[in-house]
């Protein structure tokens, strides 16, 4: 009888932890095709796994939405690691240093 009680907490533990937010990596990677005194940056993400289902609408708005809070996170570093939601789901972003090589 014990056993069960301790199988049925570490179930109830696993599929309470279901709302971790999903971590997105990104980088910038220099993009000046034309050198002059301005620097231009591209913005390179992997695809979060969440979008791999939705409508192709839907997925633009997503990945719209998440483009414009990497571009929030580079303008105010103190809001970088936090956790925002796109439609009750949690995202977390992670910048990745360039080093010139392709994913």
């Amino acid at each position: 009888m014990r056993i069960y009680k301790y199988l049925i907490l570490v179930i109830g533990i696993l599929y309470s932890n279901q709302d971790r937010p999903e971590m997105i990596p990104y980088m910038l990677a220099p993009n000046d095709y034309e050198p002059n005194e301005r620097l231009e940056v591209e913005i390179i993400i992997v695809h979060p796994l969440t979008t791999a289902g939705m409508p192709i609408v839907h997925q633009e708005e997503v990945l719209e939405i998440i483009y414009e809070r990497i571009e929030f996170e580079i303008l105010n570093p103190n809001s970088v690691g936090s956790i925002f939601a796109i439609d009750n789901k949690s995202y977390f972003l992670i910048r990745i240093p360039y080093t010139g090589a392709i994913w």
